[in-house]
């Protein structure tokens, strides 16, 4: 018993010891999260400086890193992805699990931001799988919101929507209204891509609220340039040119350069939608210089086709051919380019897939191997108690039963004299019950006689009033009339019969309950008669005791013979008998 009592004592204290570590690790977790979040609220040239001075490789040091890769993600992908790569180094170096997740997330933005989609998937995919592992809420939403993103730009906008569904669940949960306005404006650029303008308005204008009442000045610039794109597409100028104005002011505070680009561009389109021709080319050459400088192909695109468009409307034929051929040159460079991240896509999906399958393989496999060895530790420690506990279990039994075999010894001994002398005292009350019982007969049989004989008395006084009223005079006539009035009057006198019911009912109890309860017909006398049947009497006897003839003694249990129903063939005696022995059955 001691040794199992250390050994629970041991599980309780790994169990403990567990729950600390876990617990103590969600605080750390919770730490780091929030000092990574402060800082990147700072700005970026702040936290340049305080890198700088920070010397020292730690925590610390990987959360600047990642918040300035943060600040890039809008301002230089290249850089955003530089610092990003330290973080995840000095991460792995002091096992960081939160600046590991957030440098994951960071590299896999920015190669978005590039177009580098399979790459981007990559890093995400390992973020959101670092942050479920520790069990960030907040980062699993982000990393989801940004493969949507990705998957939305390789044009799986069925997937895309699942991660963005997913991402406002998550932010909905967590009450970041911001990061869901942000998820607003993703879902409405998709909506856009697919020509579902209702849908893309709701969320776009949704989106817009939310970032205003947050004061979130990039979310704000970027939804007025997506509400600017769609309200081009339904030919809406004067909204649009709002929307592109409002985006560029707003973009200018933050240093966006991916939206100033676009918004260059697009505000290029409008004027020349104005006839303003020149305004247009200056603001269209604008966007392709800073799309050119920042390696933007896809508005380095769009500006050429919208400066073929100004040539033609100025009359410049041969430099609107030049701005053409390098449209179609650089389209089919990013057809090319399309079709193959679509195919390295698809590859990457498979080998993803591949690869999962077999890591879990390998978990499951790793796992049944740890249940396994488990089981078998488990099992020697069971067999190891088992033996112990059998051991000493078969010496406690052995002792007791020893005892137990000399306490059974005394006490069939004990039972044994104790059962004679019950026996013995059984037999005695037996004996004075049947004394009792027997005293009891005699003294109502004699109680019965008594019957008889008074009632022969009375009848020899009536035998003789008779004769002498024969031989006597007027006056003797009338005393003799009296005295046998005051015979018959008492010849049975009731309190005689209450008697010998009491008597009667002492010796055979519930006797008349049962009669009555199954021969509910029977009369006082019928009552009478049986009582009289079940002492023996005969019809004589009972004649005498009733004070009838013996003539009508018969016919009286005729009737009564009728009223039991019993027949012919059968006892009368028997019959009564049997039903004092067995009350609650009718026969």
């Amino acid at each position: 018993m001691n040794f199992l009592r250390f050994l629970l004592s041991q599980s309780e204290r790994y169990l403990f010891l567990r729950k600390f570590a876990f617990y103590f690790v969600v605080i750390l977790s919770v730490h780091f999260a929030a000092a990574a979040e402060s800082q990147e609220e700072k700005p970026l040239d702040s936290l340049l400086i305080q890198l700088k001075k920070h010397k020292k490789k730690d925590t610390i040091q990987i959360n600047f890193l990642n918040a300035i890769g943060y600040k890039y993600w809008i301002i230089d992908a290249k850089e955003s992805i530089r610092y990003g790569e330290q973080a995840l180094q000095l991460s792995e170096q002091l096992s960081y699990a939160f600046g590991l997740a957030k440098a994951n997330r960071i590299i896999g933005v920015a190669y978005w931001s590039q177009g580098f989609q399979n790459k981007a998937l990559a890093y995400l995919k390992v973020s959101h799988e670092l942050y479920k592992k520790n069990n960030d809420k907040a980062g699993i939403a982000n990393t989801r919101l940004n493969l949507g993103m990705v998957y939305a730009d390789l044009k799986n906008y069925k997937k895309a929507l699942h991660y963005y569904e997913l991402a406002i669940d998550e932010f909905t949960a967590l009450a970041l209204k911001g990061r869901i306005a942000t998820t607003f404006t993703k879902m409405g650029t998709m909506f856009i891509e697919q020509h579902k303008n209702t849908e893309a308005l709701k969320y776009l204008t949704d989106a817009l609220q939310m970032h205003i009442d947050d004061d979130y000045t990039y979310g704000i610039a970027e939804v007025h340039n997506k509400l600017g794109i769609l309200y081009l597409n339904k030919n809406e100028i004067e909204l649009a040119s709002y929307h592109i104005k409002k985006s560029m002011e707003i973009g200018k505070k933050v240093n966006d350069i991916h939206g100033l680009t676009n918004n260059l561009i697009l505000s290029g389109k409008i004027l020349r939608l104005r006839n303003r021709i020149d305004e247009a080319t200056k603001s269209v050459e604008k966007g392709l210089l800073l799309a050119q400088e920042n390696n933007l192909k896809q508005f380095e695109l769009v500006a050429y086709e919208e400066l073929k468009e100004l040539k033609k409307q100025q009359h410049k034929p041969y430099e609107a051919l030049a701005f053409y051929e390098k449209y179609e040159s650089l389209k089919d460079s990013l057809f090319t380019l399309e079709k193959s991240k679509q195919i390295a896509y698809i590859e990457f999906e498979n080998e993803l897939e591949k690869k999962n399958n077999e890591l879990s393989k390998l978990e499951a496999h790793e796992k049944a191997s740890e249940i396994i060895n488990l089981i078998l530790i488990i099992g020697i420690v069971i067999l190891s108690l088992a033996g112990y506990i059998i051991y000493y279990v078969s010496q406690q039994r052995l002792r007791k039963s020893k005892q137990l075999a000399l306490k059974n010894k005394e006490y069939l001994e004990s039972e044994q004299a104790l059962t004679q002398k019950e026996l013995e005292n059984s037999e005695l009350k037996r004996q004075e019950l049947r004394q009792q019982l027997d005293f009891k007969n005699r003294e109502l049989t004699s109680y019965a006689l008594n019957f008889i004989k008074k009632n022969e008395v009375v009848q020899e006084l009536q035998l003789t009033i008779n004769t002498l009223k024969e031989s006597s005079a007027i006056n003797k006539d009338k005393l003799i009339a009296d005295l046998k009035k005051i015979i018959r009057k008492n010849l049975s006198i009731d309190r005689d019969w209450e008697d010998f019911s009491r008597f009667f009912d002492d010796v055979h109890q519930g006797f008349y309950s049962n009669l009555k309860m199954n021969h509910k017909s029977l009369t006082v006398n019928d009552l009478k008669l049986c009582s009289l049947i079940r002492l023996n009497l005969n019809t004589k006897e009972t004649a005498s005791i009733l004070g009838i003839s013996p003539e009508s003694a018969k016919t009286a249990r005729y009737r009564l013979r009728q009223k039991l129903g019993i027949d012919a063939k059968q006892d009368i005696a028997n019959y009564l008998v049997n039903l004092e022995f067995e009350p609650n059955s009718k026969t």
